[in-house]
């Protein structure tokens, strides 16, 4: 793929992720208590936030498939909200793993810019919400990357994120997500944003992730060690994607079936590489 060049890049990192169950993850934040006070973006929601993203991807699924497959370099294109209100900006977000670092650019922008994007009309300087040089560079290697993929709406993927930051000045978050669920999205409209009875909440595990700068500090290093915690596989995109398949949602979407020999070869992996 084509690359501009433009790697201004909001955040670098790494993530560690684990699978819990609820008294797992219980036991775990009493625990962690001392070490972590709550993200204070979250207050105005509560102890959690909803987050909605919608991914992208072309009719071979070629971004589900680097994941699954676990390749060093490769991306996932995704569209995220915090509110199903219409007015409300949304984050163009390209989201960069090159081994085992984490690269995300996002781009602020207006709704209707992602209708203008999918029919390819012209975005112009209004329709940014964060009129930055590095939202701009941004938005265009997304918008980049869709047009040489022919990356097209796929599925929408929302769960409950619990989030704590730590308390002792470390670079470290933690979050707890829940309430993993999942709407297929082959047309785009706005409804896709409001969560309702069309979801299926889907029989996923609490995701405990530790992100982290550079190294784990000392008393991260302590409480993976406390638990015996193993280091997991988890994409949200990758495991909506599989469970609305085996449900049969996903036979509407580019001729895939049951028979495709890209599902039937590895129907059995459901956890992927983020």
């Amino acid at each position: 793929m084509k690359d501009n060049g433009a790697h201004n890049t909001t955040a670098q990192r790494f993530e560690a992720k684990y699978h819990l169950t609820e008294r797992e993850a219980h036991q775990m934040s009493m625990h962690l208590e001392p070490f972590l006070i709550q993200d204070p973006h979250v207050k105005c929601y509560g102890d959690s936030y909803p987050i909605n993203s919608l991914y992208l991807d072309n009719d071979a699924l070629s971004l589900y498939w680097s994941s699954m497959l676990g390749e060093k370099n490769r991306i996932k294109l995704r569209i995220r909200a915090y509110s199903a209100d219409e007015n409300e900006p949304v984050i163009f977000e390209i989201k960069r793993r090159i081994n085992q670092v984490i690269l995300k650019d996002r781009a602020f922008m207006h709704r209707q810019v992602i209708r203008k994007m999918l029919d390819r009309q012209v975005v112009v300087e209004e329709d940014f919400a964060n009129k930055s040089a590095r939202d701009k560079a941004a938005f265009y290697q997304f918008r980049d990357y869709l047009e040489q993929l022919d990356a097209k709406p796929k599925v929408m993927v929302w769960y409950m994120r619990e989030p704590y930051i730590s308390r002792l000045g470390d670079a470290v978050r933690i979050t707890f997500d829940r309430k993993l669920s999942a709407l297929e999205a082959p047309e785009y409209s706005n409804a896709i944003w409001q969560y309702d009875h069309r979801w299926r909440q889907l029989d996923a595990p609490v995701i405990l992730e530790i992100k982290f700068s550079d190294n784990f500090p000392v008393w991260v290093q302590d409480f993976v060690r406390h638990f015996g915690l193993r280091q997991d596989n988890f994409a949200k995109y990758c495991y909506c994607m599989h469970s609305l398949k085996r449900e049969g949602a996903m036979q509407q979407w580019g001729g895939i079936h049951d028979d495709d020999i890209m599902w039937t070869s590895r129907d059995h992996v459901i956890m992927a590489n983020d």
